[in-house]
């Protein structure tokens, strides 16, 4: 008996993956996107341990697609994305069977005339209609460029707006959605959470006095924050974490530095201001995504270093092990990235495609300095630099021992192609289209201009 008992256990953990897998309803989005010049899309998903997966969704060359997945384990908002092809705010949950069609020739086309059917599209009525109210407005001015008085209008009647659509949406459960209490509350917080970020953003750009500043909240507080920003159940609201939280604070470095301008000089202001005006899972989620940004965007061992000693006073503080482990394996993998590209070291070797179809690689190259621009069509900096850079090229293009080349880094192909068209460079042309390029040289902002020596090493 005892042989066998290895073989049952195997068989009845097998068993029992697969029945905690079954629990869990897949999500299935399926549908057909006519003229879509993306044959693959991303797609993201949030955990309850708030990280992220991404995962693909293929188009066939109708444009029709199936995609089923177990990844997602909670309602949430999400977005259908590729350089061209976007579907943004969507809301998914296990169980939906959503079935989308529309013309993807371009943002606006489908942004307008996307259709949504199938179980859980009822939620999704919500966006349908707002987007349809967005595209018939007339363009005028953006709430950023609104003085005082216009900003405060314009939040009042878009929160009239949308409490009008939520109502009408949410006023009755009529296909009996198991998800839409949850739903129906986190739109209401992501709602609110933009009037309070338009108005802090606002603030923000502009000088006020320190009473000015909060006089205006206190004025203009949505209901929903009276008591506080900190709210755990808030967190499954994307606009709470990903506009408010951030502009909440820098609202409050505005006001210190307006009461004491010494404070922002003071070691570790930046984290102790989080540390001071959230609390609970909010203060450990928003305290670690801006320690994890940080070190993300290190450009050398030393920033990271540094970045790293003005965390450590932190980690304790964080709730259970979960922050504390993916923070010490961002540091952990940004170091070794680092290490990678420090000056002195071999370049990371690649193979891209010119926009002429030409295969390179950088080993190609040796015995030669290269010099490399990392840019994009989108990158108003690079763009603005290419003049300089083709005065660098004029002047050294004879010189045999001297390799220049562009390349793109999170750029579509067809954007890529006419801002060649534009520019006119005359050096090779390359596309990063899988991101190699951006991870293997760290290029967490553009442009960035790399040497390579002719050993092949980084400059």
């Amino acid at each position: 008996m005892e042989k066998f008992r290895p073989l049952i256990l195997l068989l009845l953990f097998g068993f029992n993956a697969q029945a905690q897998k079954n629990s869990i309803e897949p999500l299935i989005i399926q549908g057909k996107l006519v003229n879509s010049p993306e044959r693959t899309l991303k797609i993201f998903f949030v955990d309850e341990e708030e990280r992220i997966t991404i995962d693909t969704i293929r188009l066939n060359d109708d444009g029709s697609f199936y995609f089923k997945t177990y990844h997602i384990k909670r309602p949430q908002r999400t977005s259908i994305q590729q350089n061209r092809t976007q579907i943004n705010n969507l809301y998914v949950a296990p169980g939906y069977v959503l079935n989308i069609t529309g013309d993807a020739t371009d943002y606006k086309t489908l942004y307008r005339g996307k259709q949504i059917s199938g179980k859980g599209s009822a939620i999704n009525t919500y966006r349908t209609k707002l987007d349809s109210v967005y595209a018939s407005r007339v363009p005028g001015k953006g709430w950023y460029e609104m003085n005082l008085d216009e900003l405060l209008g314009y939040i009042r009647s878009e929160r009239k707006m949308l409490d009008s659509i939520h109502a009408a949406v949410f006023s009755k459960n009529i296909s009996r959605d198991p998800y839409f209490d949850v739903f129906k509350k986190m739109i209401a917080v992501d709602n609110q959470s933009i009037a309070l970020y338009n108005l802090l953003e606002h603030i923000n750009m502009n000088k006020y006095s320190y009473e000015k500043m909060t006089t205006l909240v206190a004025e203009n507080l949505p209901d929903l924050f009276q008591k506080g920003i900190s709210n755990d159940s808030y967190l499954n609201s994307e606009d709470y974490k990903t506009w408010l939280l951030g502009n909440y604070i820098t609202y409050k470095r505005q006001l210190d530095k307006v009461r004491d301008s010494t404070l922002s000089k003071q070691p570790g202001y930046g984290l102790k201001t989080i540390e001071e005006n959230m609390s609970g899972r909010v203060r450990d989620y928003y305290l670690s995504r801006v320690i994890h940004s940080t070190a993300n965007g290190s450009k050398s061992i030393e920033e990271l270093n540094a970045a790293k000693k003005r965390a450590e006073p932190y980690f304790a503080s964080l709730s259970g092990n979960r922050y504390k482990d993916e923070i010490a394996e961002i540091f952990k993998n940004k170091e070794k990235q680092l290490m990678q590209v420090q000056i002195g070291k071999p370049a990371p070797d690649f193979t891209l495609i010119s926009a002429e179809g030409k295969k390179y690689r950088l080993a190609d190259f040796k015995g030669k300095v290269v010099y490399i621009d990392l840019w994009a069509s989108w990158c108003s900096p690079c763009r603005e630099a290419m003049p300089a850079y083709k005065k660098l090229y004029e002047k050294h293009k004879t010189n045999e021992n001297i390799a220049f080349l562009g390349i793109a880094v999170s750029d579509g192909d067809k954007e890529w192609r006419q801002a060649l068209k534009e520019e006119q460079p005359t050096w090779i042309q390359l596309r990063d289209d899988n991101g190699i390029i951006a991870r293997s040289y760290v290029a967490n902002a553009i442009p960035k201009y790399i040497i390579i020596d002719k050993a092949g090493n980084i400059v």
